[in-house]
């Protein structure tokens, strides 16, 4: 039998294993850096498998080793394993046990993939030369996992040469494995502005500085640095997502709190971008005679996939399930992803695997009190992995 032939057999016959795991992670999910059940399911299932490991991690992160016949490059590949504080709202068997807390965005799925797959490249150790490093990382959604467990030493002894991840979308075709060549998720900051102006009596507003007018003024003019300022060839979104100011209706505020954030894919609009935001603030709080605070909180950094990695892997999953699953992404997503800490420090591929289905069962957005999973999707996850190991490891 050939190799494909018998990782997709042995990935097939799998199914129930990550069906379960699954839905057991997705009944009690847990939150960023507080995956304790989660955690301790994989390493039963790691000891199960006689896979030895280094836990807490970042916190509750692990890292599993699988050892080939003898030494060589070595392979990591990563899960994230934390839930979303939303409350599901599903009448299926499995939903989410927890109030306030649900898997909305797969990780539940990723850690089932990786634990199968892992289940099958133990077996084929002495198939291969040099080591899988299993990553699973707590805190995707925040404040961030991949970071801290670097930080830690994740990525050495033995040192990571290459590293793949994948997540799912319901946007996407169930079994379809996307691969974009270079950036391919958005760096995010986050911005927080305060407005201050002088209170009082709405009847007087001559003797007062209202603050929810300059306010007004700035979100109105910070629409300009995307369609006026930056280059309309480079990828850039700026939101307001938030604003809070005034007491009563017949009171001047005083103040005024906005958030909101920024996204962009070269890091040079970003700079530029959070200098020209201080600048619009300050000059209109200043024609007005107000005053602000101004601070950014610096996100997640451009996740880029090495290009040479990305044909390889191309490759490999094309020789495996076909051209007609393997298909090219043209654009990059403006939403931000944590992965890009691993893709700066070591080349790296992260594919968009469809787990979207034939019906709109599965077709709510990520972050919906009822997205869902077409849980078919983890076998071309779990074979996908298992192909780019083997391969990549020869």
């Amino acid at each position: 039998m050939s190799l494909n032939k018998e990782i997709m057999k042995k990935t097939d016959k799998l199914f129930p294993f990550m069906q379960k795991i699954r839905r057991q992670i997705h009944m009690y999910p847990e939150l960023g850096m507080n995956e304790f059940k989660t955690a301790q399911l994989i390493k039963d299932k790691l000891d199960e498998m006689g896979i030895p490991y280094r836990d807490k991690v970042a916190n509750t992160g692990i890292v599993g080793l699988i050892e080939g016949k003898e030494p060589g490059k070595v392979l990591g590949i990563r899960a994230d394993m934390d839930a979303l504080p939303i409350t599901e709202d599903s009448d299926k068997e499995y939903a989410s046990k927890i109030e306030g807390a649900m898997h909305a965005c797969g990780h539940d799925s990723h850690v089932a993939i990786l634990l199968a797959a892992a289940k099958i490249l133990n077996d084929y150790k002495d198939k291969f030369k040099g080591t899988v490093k299993l990553i699973f990382q707590p805190a995707e959604e925040g404040p961030g996992g991949a970071k801290p467990m670097i930080e830690e030493g994740a990525l050495e002894n033995p040192k990571v040469d290459r590293m793949v991840g994948l997540h799912v979308g319901s946007g996407i075709k169930t079994g379809l494995i996307g691969i974009k060549e270079g950036p391919t998720h958005a760096s995010q900051d986050e911005i927080r502005i305060t407005i201050k102006g002088y209170g009082g009596h709405a009847a007087y507003p001559h003797r007062s500085v209202d603050a929810i007018v300059i306010a007004a003024q700035v979100v109105m003019a910070l629409q300009t640095i995307v369609s006026r300022i930056v280059d309309p060839a480079e990828p850039s979104v700026f939101t307001i997502g938030t604003i809070e100011g005034g007491y009563k209706h017949n009171i001047i505020a005083d103040r005024v709190e906005m958030t909101g954030t920024i996204r962009f894919l070269n890091d040079d609009v970003g700079k530029m971008k959070r200098e020209k935001i201080e600048k619009i603030v300050a000059g209109i709080t200043k024609t007005f005679g107000g005053d602000y605070e101004f601070k950014v909180i610096r996100g997640y950094p451009t996740a880029i996939n090495d290009v040479e990695f990305a044909r390889e892997i191309k490759g490999y999953l094309t020789d495996l399930l076909g051209n007609d699953i393997v298909y090219d992404v043209e654009k990059s997503t403006m939403g931000a992803e944590d992965f890009a800490y691993f893709s700066r420090k070591v080349p790296s591929v992260f594919m968009r695997l469809g787990s979207g289905g034939e019906n709109k069962e599965f077709s709510l957005p990520h972050h919906h009190s009822g997205f869902d999973v077409d849980e078919k999707a983890m076998i071309n996850g779990c074979a996908a992995f298992v192909k780019i190991a083997m391969e990549y490891l020869k």
